[in-house]
């Protein structure tokens, strides 16, 4: 699941960083003699961890799913955490990146889309997609777990034209509302596009109905030359969303994307 950082090179030895969330040093371990891939360095794989560990936090906590798993960071929210950084290659010569954590027997998936170094969510050692080849220790450091704070998803003009399409595409899922045979349950309507990475290969938008009802719309973007195009998925709705717990997944996930949103209209015949 699942949108920045900059590019620095890897300096052998020691390096002190100081936590913007505390007065305790961090120690970060690189190896001297082990070359990354292009455009990764520890720098932005701690950074895309310290991303990603707040992303989950934030949408996904764990008194909302219900679910204990060691690959919640919920257990360890203002802690330290050790991580090890690990440079997997395959027979064919072929390299990834992961992360080792002190919190549990999984990894994190490291990735590089468009110049910027993020995680791709956890892989448990019990499951298929657990690498099976040899990996070498590229340097080792510590994360704070944050205290869940509202994502930095970013801004750029690559970003703007991904927004424009999704409201495009859902500007015309409108209009066939507008013209069904339940075009009166649709008038003004609200719709919003949630915010994203930038690096996200889709977004989901909520339609809310004067009634309560709300549906989620779900796109995915087709890039073709420096231009978007966003095509929807199967969707799903929730009928009055306000009658739910407020921990309920589904009524959770609606109020921070709405409260988060990239793009609001309304669903006017006038504004098509």
């Amino acid at each position: 699941m699942i949108k920045k950082i900059p590019i620095i090179s890897l300096v052998a030895g020691l390096i002190l960083l100081i936590c913007s969330c505390s007065a305790q040093t961090e120690q970060v371990k690189g190896n001297a003699d082990a070359k990354f891939p292009a455009n990764f360095t520890i720098s932005n794989i701690k950074s895309a961890l310290e991303q990603y560990a707040n992303y989950r936090l934030w949408l996904y906590p764990e008194n909302v799913s219900g679910k204990w798993a060691d690959t919640n960071f919920d257990p360890y929210i203002g802690h330290m955490i050790e991580v090890e950084v690990r440079l997997y290659t395959d027979s064919g010569g072929n390299q990834k990146v992961y992360t080792k954590t002190s919190m549990g027997e999984w990894l994190a998936v490291i990735e590089l889309k468009n110049g910027i170094v993020y995680c791709d969510g956890q892989v448990s050692k019990d499951e298929s997609l657990w690498p099976q080849n040899n990996y070498e220790v590229m340097g080792e450091f510590q994360i704070q777990v944050p205290q869940p704070h509202k994502p930095d998803f970013g801004s750029s003009a690559r970003k703007d034209k991904m927004i424009a399409a999704a409201e495009s595409y859902m500007k015309t899922f409108c209009v066939d509302l507008l013209s069904g045979t339940e075009h009166k349950k649709w008038v003004d309507a609200k719709v919003y596009i949630a915010d994203f990475y930038e690096y996200e290969s889709g977004v989901s938008a909520w339609l809310v109905r004067k009634d309560g009802y709300v549906w989620n719309s779900p796109m995915y973007f087709v890039e073709e030359n420096d231009e978007f195009k966003a095509v929807g998925e199967k969707g799903f709705g929730i009928d009055k969303i306000d009658a739910l717990d407020k921990l309920d997944s589904g009524r959770y996930m609606f109020e921070k994307q709405i409260d988060d949103a990239a793009k609001q209209f309304t669903c006017s015949s006038s504004e098509m």
